[in-house]
């Protein structure tokens, strides 16, 4: 990778990871990052590092990963140009360099509260998820998702019952379509919340099984600093979601969209009150930016 651009090439990892890069470069530079997610997206460290709206050298890490990336990051003018790796695919270009052939292999997670033995899988790229999920869930009406819960897609049928290009997960959880009659009254002592509405707050370490059920329908934004709690980037998300979702383009330029990725949205729609999904808005307002110029 240090032959590939004379920018700064970012090795990112964990603060408790031991993994080193085994040789050493001028334009090599290894970061460490501790905390909760999203710690490991690839859009806080380059954020963090060298963020694409303002360049700088005096940022550091703040937060903590729970993989592995490499940026490269390739200034030029006013504007950068930035790619990032994951370890596995790194990996496999050293295996092509070194002996010519293409290494498919990947090690994904297996998990959710559907799955009946949660555990790492050796597999390939592509490869068939109902093949790998088969007998390994629980009874029910179940949605698998290639990818994470927060940014994957679900993976059913002939075109999309496949593991995702980059996906190193696949996460499994309950169709929620049950609906609770006036459910907000409740005290909620086994029901998750972020804003401390139910009793379920007086016990923080107790474990939920999430499922897919919003408990409501769509309504408009509700400020009151959820976004804030769960975006760690430098940024002011209540105004930014606010002008995507009116395709305000010009305002949330200003307010940094060009350093997001659907990715980095994903909490912020995990925590909403208004069920809004920011993620396809976010992708609407930056293909309308490419499209204007």
């Amino acid at each position: 990778m240090t032959k590939l651009t004379p920018g700064t090439i970012f090795f990112c990892k964990s603060a408790k990871d031991k993994l080193a890069p085994a040789v050493s470069a001028s334009n090599l530079q290894v970061e460490r990052f501790s905390g909760p997610h999203p710690s490991g997206t690839v859009g806080v460290h380059i954020h963090t590092l060298d963020p694409i709206g303002l360049r700088t050298t005096e940022r550091r890490p703040r937060w903590d990963h729970l993989g592995l990336h490499i940026h490269l990051l390739d200034p030029i003018g006013g504007a950068k140009t930035i790619w990032h790796i994951g370890l596995q695919d790194l990996l496999s270009v050293g295996e092509l360099f070194l002996t010519g052939k293409l290494d498919v292999t990947r090690v994904i997670s297996l998990g959710g509260p559907m799955v009946k033995k949660p555990r790492l899988l050796r597999t390939r790229l592509g490869a068939s998820i109902g093949e790998l999920v088969g007998g390994e869930l629980e009874d029910g009406e179940n949605r698998v998702i290639s990818g994470s819960v927060f940014n994957g897609r679900q993976a059913a049928g002939e075109v999309l019952g496949y593991l995702g290009r980059f996906h190193n997960q696949i996460c499994v959880l309950r169709e929620g379509r049950e609906r609770e009659f006036m459910g907000w009254l409740a005290p909620g002592a086994n029901k998750f919340s972020v804003s401390r509405l139910f009793l379920s707050k007086l016990t923080p370490s107790k474990l939920f099984g999430m499922h897919t059920g919003t408990n409501g329908s769509p309504r408009a934004i509700v400020p009151i600093g959820l976004y804030e709690q769960v975006m760690p980037m430098d940024i002011q998300p209540t105004y930014l979601l606010r002008s995507l979702c009116v395709d305000d383009v010009e305002q949330a330029e200003k307010l940094g969209c060009l350093e997001l990725d659907e990715e980095d949205l994903a909490l912020c729609s995990f925590v909403d009150p208004g069920k809004t999904d920011f993620g396809p808005i976010l992708r609407r307002n930056l293909e309308l930016i490419e499209k204007e110029g």
